[in-house]
């Protein structure tokens, strides 16, 4: 008995003696500087310690010796430290502080991680540390830093990314992945922003991969990949917090400016050496930048729009057109963002030639429409909601099983024919994941409720409510008199009765149309059909790759597989049904493989060649192949990369069945069923710059039905791209990287605007008798691409970094009409290899390149200007661009803009939060990204982030 007591009281003396290490050392910066505010975990646990002013610091456990520590501080790479018997009372830790490029490795370009300058593409990163130094207001926003992105703000969260040309507000040429999961619209075919992107504080890195990126990604990855990564439980674990607050829309009389509100949380834990967990959720309101260009419209539907001869002022860009913003003046007044007085949409009417008021005979007259803020009656109010749930567990030690739950929700308003607003957006993503070392299997679906209604169409049903578009013309007539009384007056007398915003009458006439369907009949509305539209379709996605290096010895080689199910759900508010009632789904399949080698030339030569084939089939259109080839030859600091890529992209779920309510202007989809549906085999279309020219008396009757839509089967987009680029590091220092590119692209889906008769007659055309399609089709048309960029990183000592980035690209074309003969100029001469901007080549019909040929963005920057203050100062500047979109937008030369952004941050090391000052467009420069979308002026903000607590 004596021996066991003595027994059990050295065991607990043991015990003790464990519960009661204190785990010591001192960590510096590369130069033997003591380091303060370094956090200091123990890896599975919650215990932790901060380090003093000196460095040191001291950590009481109960863990088990070995173990190991993770030493974290911002604007330093994190470092795992093994602590042991021998030095746990003397831990020594070296951080490395941030180089010019932090985390030099990607995963993106070729789904195995690599180190970038190895990568056989043009890549972009940005990582956690990037985030904190961006002016931004978040790490999305951050993106359009990056060399040759192009941002098309629609709305506050609605941020369209762009490059390499074919720039769109709905661009369908563009892949975004969260986490591996497509994070698009299943049905509209496009993603929407950030609205339903990680929240802010988890996302890890963002890997950018500009071009083709077919072979690896499939049909939606043409011109370009956006991968974001969200935070691993196992690693960023503990208690994160930040709220930023800040106001927009200044310099506004009687509007601004408004506040801006940002609440986000973390929460991480891993629970033990194999299980962990993570809960993330953010909360944003704010009041949007308000699409508020009240200019007249410059529009191709305009008579006598385009230049004819030298005598004609603007024969230079190609418009003839002087926009006259004097309602009371101009006849045709159609302000930009003004919704009901469009003359190609509802908004206008043509009196006839036998009109008893001879001043108006022949003459398009438009009605007093309403404001975008008129029409939401919310004061431009915008909220958005994101989080995301997930379990992670560690079936061995470099396999990992996750699930996961990601929501985004927010209201926005999205610009396609129509400026569109969705007042609750929903989306709910779902992910089975098993990831190892060399292989991932991947299953998620996405289910979207998207409900949103046209702001235009809606105007026109508001002014249709009070008083018909016939009466108001009458009215109208009786008054005006050419040059004894003014437009002005004559509008006066026939908007008497008219519906004012924000009245009871205003409001219900609105409800009524934007709640209700456009496929339904309004009751009490003679005629009339909702605005509403919705797309509730899903996707599920199953996918999954090997990495057969290790079981090959002679190369490293993936394969790996994908198959799509996409469900869609418009209630015919979209899409074209089956003859049964029935919504239409699509299925697509596809399989890949890549095999690469590094091979030694000499001592200091490694050449890499990488070949990559990929097969992908839409189940309505044929089956495609796309290989790409690509070397990067490593001498040194110096990398050389070559590639040819092919690229290809299935037609989106809208360009195939879109379909527009009987009656109505709209988006058409080139399938069957869609122009079955449209009414296109009974009553022809014709193109709009073809009834320009028929109207000028530039061509026949005869010719003009030579040129009347015919319905062909929709087929693939294809490009090939041809890309050399070069990356060298000097003396650590300098980084300098650069890239050449060309592509040709044939069989473009393009949606350009047909006026299709309501009779079959050609007189509807010039009776006003039709309405405006825009059809989606195969282009016979053949478009080149040239482009280069530039990228440049300097360290010249004490932690300032100074960057810039320049990119470059112009956009030419063969150009063929819809029946696939060459195009003509007006002088006769054959459109070959011309630029898309070219006078002579956009009154042909509209390419939508919609691209600035010249844009750049500098910055300096220094994390540590001290122990604890950080800043970074960034302008970025985008020339001007050839800008065309969808009906009731236009054609036009969008001015060259700038933006002066910056932020100052302030760490508190000992509360482990940093406080952040910043602000982008800080000289309040009002701009926009596109014509009619939303004028951005400057956003200032402070914010506090408290981060991984306990």
């Amino acid at each position: 008995m004596k021996k066991f007591l003595l027994l059990l009281l050295a065991l607990t003396s043991r015990l003790s003696v464990l519960a009661q290490i204190n785990v010591e050392g001192i960590v510096t910066d590369a130069n033997q500087q003591p380091l303060a505010g370094v956090t200091i975990v123990v890896r599975g646990t919650s215990e932790s310690a901060v380090t003093q002013t000196d460095g040191h610091f001291m950590l009481p456990t109960a863990q088990a010796l070995p173990f190991v520590l993770l030493a974290s501080l911002d604007g330093y790479q994190r470092q795992n430290i093994q602590v042991r018997g021998n030095n746990f009372r003397r831990v020594l830790a070296t951080l490395v502080a941030d180089a010019i490029v932090p985390d030099d490795r990607i995963v993106a370009a070729s789904r195995v991680q690599e180190p970038r300058r190895m990568a056989a593409v043009t890549t972009e990163k940005l990582g956690v540390d990037q985030f904190r130094q961006s002016p931004a207001i978040s790490p999305f926003d951050a993106i359009q830093n990056l060399r040759g992105v192009d941002f098309f703000t629609q709305s506050f969260f609605f941020k369209s990314v762009n490059m390499r040309g074919f720039g769109a507000t709905d661009n369908f040429r563009f892949l975004q992945l969260t986490d591996g999961m497509d994070n698009r619209s299943p049905g509209l075919g496009f993603g929407f922003g950030n609205v339903a992107g990680l929240p802010d504080l988890d996302v890890e890195t963002i890997e950018l991969v500009p071009g083709a990126s077919s072979a690896l990604y499939g049909p939606g990855a043409m011109q370009g990949l956006l991968s974001t990564t969200s935070k691993n439980p196992f690693t960023y674990q503990g208690l994160s917090a930040q709220l930023k607050a800040g106001a927009n829309n200044f310099g506004k009389p009687g509007f601004g400016p408004k506040g801006y509100g940002n609440i986000a949380i973390r929460y991480a834990k891993e629970i033990n050496d194999r299980l962990a967990i993570k809960i993330n959720f953010q909360h944003i309101s704010a009041t949007d930048f308000i699409a508020d260009n009240y200019d007249d419209r410059s529009t191709r539907a305009r008579d006598n729009f385009f230049a004819t001869n030298s005598r004609q002022s603007n024969i230079a860009t190609g418009i003839a057109y002087r926009p006259n913003s004097n309602a009371s003046a101009n006849l045709q007044y159609d302000g930009v963002n003004v919704y009901g007085d469009e003359i190609n949409a509802g908004g206008a009417y043509l009196f006839p030639s036998d009109y008893a008021n001879v001043s108006l005979q022949n003459k398009l007259v438009t009605r007093t429409g309403y404001s975008e803020l008129a029409m939401l009656g919310n004061s431009g109010s915008v909220f958005n909601n994101r989080a995301n749930v997930s379990i992670h567990y560690k079936l061995a030690d470099k396999v990992e099983a996750s699930l996961g739950w990601y929501y985004g929700n927010g209201n926005f308003i999205q610009t396609g024919n129509y400026r569109n607003y969705f007042p609750d957006y929903r989306q709910n993503q779902f992910k089975a994941e098993i990831r190892g070392e060399n292989f991932f299997l991947r299953a998620y679906t996405t289910q979207q409720k998207a409900e949103g209604w046209s702001i235009g169409q809606t105007a026109v049903g508001v002014n249709n409510a009070w008083k018909s578009l016939d009466q108001w013309a009458t009215e109208f007539g009786q008054v005006y008199i050419d040059n004894k009384v003014s437009a002005g007056l004559a509008r006066n007398e026939a908007d008497r009765g008219s519906y004012l915003p924000g009245t009871s009458a205003f409001n219900r006439a609105r409800d009524r149309l934007s709640t209700t369907f456009n496929t339904d009949t309004i009751a009490g509305f003679e005629n009339t059909t909702g605005t509403r539209f919705r797309d509730n379709s899903s996707l599920w996605h199953y996918e999954g790759m090997y990495n057969f290096t290790n079981l090959i010895g002679f190369a490293d080689v993936i394969a790996g597989a994908s198959v799509r199910h996409y469900a869609l759900n418009s209630a015919g508010t979209l899409f074209a049904l089956k003859a049964d009632g029935s919504e239409y789904s699509i299925n697509e399949y596809g399989a890949y493989v890549q095999a690469t080698k590094a091979l030694e030339v000499g001592s200091s030569v490694i050449v890499k060649p990488t070949v990559t084939l990929r097969y992908d089939k839409n189940q309505y259109v044929d089956g495609r192949f796309s290989p790409r080839a690509a070397a990067v030859v490593s001498a040194g600091n110096h990398a050389f990369r070559v590639s040819w890529q092919t690229a290809f992209r299935n037609p989106s779920p809208m360009q195939l069945f879109a379909a527009p309510a009987p009656g109505k202007n709209g988006e058409d989809g080139g399938d069957a069923s869609a122009i079955e549906s449209a009414g296109l085999l009974t009553h022809p279309a014709y193109p709009a710059t073809s009834v320009a020219s028929f109207m000028d008396k530039l061509i026949t009757e005869d010719r003009l039905r030579s040129q009347a839509y015919i319905p062909a089967p929709m087929t693939t987009e294809k490009m090939q791209t041809w890309e050399v680029g070069y990356n060298v590091l000097l003396t650590n220092k300098l980084t300098f990287d650069a890239y050449f590119f060309h592509s040709a692209y044939t069989d473009l889906i393009t949606a350009q605007p047909f006026f299709q008769t309501n009779t079959a007659q050609i007189s509807d055309l010039t009776s006003g008798a039709y309405r405006t399609l825009q059809i989606n089709f195969n282009s016979f048309s053949k478009v080149f691409v040239n482009g280069a960029g530039v990228s440049l990183n300097y360290e010249p000592g004490r932690g300032y970094l100074l960057s810039g980035n320049y990119a470059y690209q112009v956009g030419t074309i063969t150009l063929r009409d819809a029946q696939g003969k060459l195009s003509k100029d007006n002088a006769g001469n054959d459109i070959v290899r011309r630029r898309m901007s070219n006078p002579e080549v956009i009154q042909k019909g509209r390419n939508y390149f919609n691209s600035p040929e010249n844009r750049f963005t500098i910055s300096l920057s220094n994390a540590h200007l001290t122990d604890r203050i950080g800043a970074t100062l960034l302008y970025r500047w985008t020339g001007r661009t050839w800008y065309e979109q969808g009906i009731t937008a236009g054609d036009v030369w969008l001015p060259s803009w700038g933006s002066l952004d910056a932020q100052v941050s302030y760490r508190l090391p000992h509360y482990k939060s940093i406080v952040k000052l910043g602000g982008t467009n800080l000289l309040n420069q009002y701009y926009a990204q596109g014509y009619g979308l939303a004028r951005i002026g400057g956003l200032y903000y402070v914010s506090v982030l408290f981060d991984e607590l306990l």
